[in-house]
């Protein structure tokens, strides 16, 4: 019997020799990890600078200035109405709600402006987005409701208290220092624009580093992506799903004092446009329907994208239908996209 030797320090052979890397995955494997390393909220970003490219093409003076800013400033009234849907998404709900509360909220404002002043009806219209929000959370906390279910049940029953609640022929009378902070022209390194641009990317900012940086926003995204781990590691959940949704109302109620401001008018249907766009919005700037993922400046993204295709729904002539259709395709596409990835 042979015994084979090998000299001391000598590295050990293997026992079989690793197959050779296909031809060209290599250069597949480098993409991948490039777009990896790119962060989900600027995808919606780089989707925007195609379709405002597009829209170019389609009519050269989209391609200007003038016209960035109005998709802009359509794009961030339309973030500043989501933030609340990305709480709420963020922590594996939705909040159907945000129509009506909207408009709830807009028009307890501008009823509560004469005996309150402004202050007090502002403090007013977001504490009721508040009870809103928390009366959300409990059904689906303590009561087991699905968010669906929920939401969809609370915006109906505000739609009625809208109705028998609020003489609308009363609310034509917007206050100043609404207007001023929304709809009202300023120059920004000589660039004007409406003063609601800057608001919503304040509100955008705040937002993000409490998400990002509080142990309550860290939280949010524990529960909507592992809830049973959440309780084991002794986290509160139910109480952070009721604040969740606590402040996704009361985000959706500043949402209608803002959309009263800037366009200095009230209806009872005033939020209805904003039940599947703001849900898109969430969608598209990265979020998952399921919960877990999710950020505010990727909403501003997804936001970016729906203005630029109501801007070309527009020029096209296809009118709102077609523009509620594309929406809900959208919609569909992202989320069978996140239901392939997580179902493996």
């Amino acid at each position: 019997m042979s015994v084979t030797t090998r000299p001391l320090g000598a590295p050990q052979q293997s026992a079989a020799a690793p197959e050779p890397a296909p031809p060209g995955s290599a250069p597949r494997m480098t993409a991948a990890r490039l777009t990896a390393r790119i962060p989900r909220a600027v995808w919606p970003l780089l989707a925007f600078v195609v379709l405002f490219l597009i829209g170019g093409i389609v009519r050269p003076n989209l391609l200007s200035l003038d016209s960035l800013i109005a998709t802009a400033t359509f794009a961030m009234i339309l973030s500043i109405a989501s933030f609340g849907q990305t709480v709420a998404v963020i922590q594996a709900g939705i909040d159907l709600s945000v129509p009506n509360t909207i408009g709830f909220a807009a028009l307890a404002f501008l009823t509560s402006v004469g005996p309150f002043g402004p202050v007090g009806a502002f403090l007013i219209a977001l504490a009721a987005g508040v009870v809103i929000g928390c009366l959300n959370g409990i059904i689906i906390s303590k009561l087991g409701l699905t968010p669906i279910v929920t939401t969809i049940a609370m915006n109906g029953l505000l739609f009625g208290v809208i109705l028998l609640s609020f003489n609308f022929s009363e609310l034509t009378v917007t206050p100043e220092f609404v207007t001023a902070i929304t709809s009202a022209k300023i120059s920004v390194f000589g660039v004007q624009m409406s003063a609601v641009l800057p608001l919503g990317l304040a509100l955008m900012l705040v937002l993000q580093l409490v998400l990002s940086f509080t142990g309550w926003g860290r939280s949010l995204f524990v529960v909507g992506s592992a809830p049973d781990t959440a309780r084991l590691a002794g986290l509160p959940v139910d109480r952070i799903r009721i604040s969740g949704y606590a402040l996704s109302g009361m985000l959706a109620a500043f949402a209608g004092i803002v959309i009263v401001g800037f366009y200095q008018q009230a209806s009872a249907t005033m939020g209805a446009s904003y039940l599947l766009s703001s849900v898109a919005a969430v969608v598209v700037g990265g979020a998952s329907i399921f919960g877990g993922r999710g950020s505010m400046v990727g909403t501003v993204g997804g936001a970016l994208v729906l203005g630029q295709v109501a801007t070309l729904v527009t020029v096209l002539n296809l009118g709102s239908n077609i523009q509620q259709l594309i929406y809900g395709a959208i919609i569909l596409i992202v989320i069978s996209l996140y239901g392939r990835k997580s179902g493996g």
